[in-house]
């Protein structure tokens, strides 16, 4: 008869693993982190990308509200921007609305009834991060802008007079000024004195867009991006 021999069950060794994060190292971890994200949300807000599309927006909404407040009020209703050198720094980079009327020459603010003030119908908004409305003459072989227009209309910030471009939609809904194609060009740029030094991809070509605005509805087309 054979022998069964039988080997002592012996549990194995416990396998020691000393790598990895205590709880308080992760907690801190995810404290500096935090920390971070938080610190970074302006810069982000910033970005190129979400600058260009930020200003867009809010050029769509101008042109918009600009069309309702025509139709619903009945008056002449002026997207205005005012020129490079004059409104301090909404020179180029700002917009609002005003109700205007036309003297026969040149489109010119209505007065409120109430206050005798000037109806500016929003407060001025600039574009984020460093776009500016421009000029055909500043991007080669582009269509004629409202930036090129000759018509102005005269208002006031701080104290000081300015000079605006604009666009005027009629109580129709319909654009009136300018009389020829309309165009709004942005480009990221930086104010050098009366000028501007455009931001440029690839070391060779500015960084800009072009919209083509309908008279009849006031709704944009990108003709470039």
């Amino acid at each position: 008869m054979k022998t069964i021999h039988t080997v002592p069950f012996k549990p194995a060794k416990r396998l020691r693993f000393f790598f990895g994060f205590s709880l308080l190292e992760m907690l801190v971890v995810i404290s500096i982190m935090a920390i971070l994200i938080v610190a970074a949300i302006p810069v982000f807000a910033n970005t190129s990308s979400n600058a260009r599309q930020a200003s867009r927006e809010i050029i769509k909404a101008h042109l918009q509200q600009a069309r309702a407040h025509a139709i619903s009020s009945g008056n002449a209703t002026a997207l205005a921007i005012p020129v490079l050198n004059t409104g301090k720094e909404l020179g180029a980079r700002a917009i609002t609305l005003f109700e205007v009327e036309y003297d026969g020459s040149n489109y010119t603010v209505m007065e409120d009834p109430d206050t005798g003030q000037q109806a500016q119908l929003l407060r001025w908004q600039k574009l984020p991060g460093s776009f500016h409305f421009i000029s055909a003459t500043d991007i080669t072989g582009s269509n004629a802008t409202i930036m090129d227009s000759t018509a102005r209309l005269e208002t006031a910030f701080k104290g000081e007079n300015i000079s605006c471009h604009l666009i005027v939609f009629s109580s129709n809904g319909q654009i009136v000024r300018p009389a020829e194609e309309t165009n709004i060009i942005i480009a990221q740029a930086v104010r050098q004195g009366e000028s501007l030094r455009f931001t440029e991809k690839n070391g060779t070509e500015p960084v800009y867009e072009i919209f083509q605005v309908n008279r009849l509805t006031g709704r944009t087309r990108p003709i470039r991006r």
